[in-house]
């Protein structure tokens, strides 16, 4: 009886290893989107920044320019991101103290980039599946903040 006890917490340890080895490497895919533009950089970024502005109760806050703000240090391809919120749902998690933790997460970024072949990409994080961690109030808003966001970068990155 002791016996099959330490082989099946044995078992177990296995299988937490093996799912924990599992997450670490599927993680990365599972949070970070990457979507394929057919335009320009500069012309992303503007259609980008203009889906978002008729999306309700959205603001386009700054766009980031990497490949600038990093050129005392090397050149790179054009890099960036477009810092975005939506006030009404931004109120419904920072109305609870407990929620608030979150605001490291805040203002949401959407990143703009260029690889080496001159192909454009919009990245992103999954921001739903991030809030079902939290859960309640974080969940549904984060939920709702990234069905709209799924939706404007669909627009812009479409065939």
């Amino acid at each position: 009886m002791k016996k099959s006890v330490l082989s099946a917490l044995g078992w177990m340890l296995v299988g937490m290893l093996v799912m924990g080895i599992i997450v670490w490497f599927a993680m990365p895919s599972v949070m970070l989107i990457k979507h394929k533009s057919n335009r320009s950089y500069d012309d992303t970024v503007t259609v980008l920044s203009e889906a978002l502005q008729k999306k309700q109760d959205w603001r386009v806050l700054l766009v980031n320019d990497y490949q600038k703000s990093t050129a005392a240090f090397g050149t790179m391809e054009r890099v960036g991101s477009v810092n975005i919120c939506n006030p009404r749902y931004a109120s419904r998690i920072l109305a609870k103290d407990v929620d608030r933790g979150v605001t490291a997460f805040m203002p949401l970024s959407i990143g703009v980039y260029e690889d080496k072949e001159g192909q454009v990409y919009v990245s992103q994080l999954n921001i739903g599946l991030m809030g079902m961690m939290f859960g309640g109030t974080i969940s549904d808003v984060m939920g709702m903040a990234g069905n709209d966001i799924e939706e404007v970068i669909a627009s812009v990155t479409a065939q």
